[in-house]
């Protein structure tokens, strides 16, 4: 859920500035000069500075979204496996009947998974 959060801020974010930079670069090229009078430029800080700031914000923007979606597809990094739920139900059913952890049931499984694979006999059911 947090993940999912992160990207809704994050695209929010990138439309955001994308809307941003068009409306400003709309307004200041659309602009002209006063005919007939002296123009009177009021200095309000570089446009140009402000365009690269935004530009810089949204590049930012973008990585953090290509990261996220990198960190997404590869998966798990810890080592650990995501279960199907119907063996998650089945590891507990077995844990409970055999007074043991889940781990310690799926360890097991997963040794004799091995075994068998190694010795070449049929995986299913004894």
């Amino acid at each position: 859920m947090r993940r999912v959060l992160a990207a809704m801020l994050l695209v929010g974010f990138l439309l955001y500035t994308g809307i941003y930079v068009f409306v400003y670069l709309f307004r200041a090229f659309r602009l002209a000069e006063p005919e007939g009078q002296p123009a009177v430029f009021i200095w309000h800080g570089d446009p140009m500075i402000r365009a690269v700031l935004v530009a810089v914000l949204f590049a930012i923007g973008l990585l953090l979204l290509m990261f996220l979606v990198l960190e997404r597809s590869t998966g798990r990094r810890d080592g650990s496996v995501r279960l199907r739920p119907d063996l998650r139900e089945w590891l507990a059913e077995r844990a409970q009947e055999t007074n043991e952890t889940a781990d310690a049931v799926a360890e097991r499984a997963v040794a004799a998974y091995r075994a068998a694979l190694e010795e070449g006999r049929p995986l299913g059911r004894r």
